[in-house]
């Protein structure tokens, strides 16, 4: 820090007002971004959640559909028994296989699988929302450090020594071929 004391100390006060200012921004920059990143973090805790809330409801549905399967079963066979059928053998029992047993696991195995999809897709939502508050919070450092650098070689250009002049010796700007 040594290095500043000079030019700290040939600084106007606009300068150092200017050069305070630039400190101020470049604070709040880096601040809006851990908090853009604190709102994607909880953002990302949400989709997760949602996720797991989607999945329940799935599975939910597939012990639905277990439960009418079994209800479904249980008429085919309370019917059959009526009629004065055997439920184990025969009609009664491909009738539950094709039209309960079949439907019945292919919602459940379905619901299943929209239980799995849910959650994955949730995660992969919460990666993406976390991904980009690691990145908010990238450019709040970056704009902090761009403002800091702009105000360094601005502080740098202010007030120094005046740039060398070249002689004309008596001819116009014009004729020297600078317009």
């Amino acid at each position: 820090m040594a290095f500043l004391a000079p030019a700290i100390a040939s600084a106007s006060t606009l300068q150092l007002i200017g050069a305070g200012l630039a400190v101020a921004s470049a604070v709040t920059s880096i601040q809006q971004g851990n908090l853009r990143k604190k709102g994607y973090e909880a953002s990302a805790r949400y989709k997760d959640l949602e996720g797991r809330i989607q999945a329940v409801k799935a599975k939910e549905d597939g012990i639905k559909a277990l439960k009418n399967t079994q209800k479904v079963l249980a008429t085919i066979n309370a019917t059959a028994s009526a009629g004065g059928l055997e439920p184990n053998i025969g009609t009664p029992v491909n009738l539950g296989q094709y039209y309960a047993l079949n439907p019945g696991f292919s919602d459940f195995f379905t619901a299943k699988d929209n239980a799995s999809l849910a959650l994955s897709s949730a995660k992969a939502q919460a990666d993406d929302l976390r991904f980009a508050g690691s990145q908010a919070q990238k450019q709040g450092y970056l704009n902090a450090l761009g403002t800091l650098t702009t105000t360094a070689m601005t502080m740098g250009s202010i007030g120094g020594p005046p740039s060398p002049v070249q002689p004309n010796y008596g001819f116009k700007t014009s004729q020297m071929g600078i317009i």
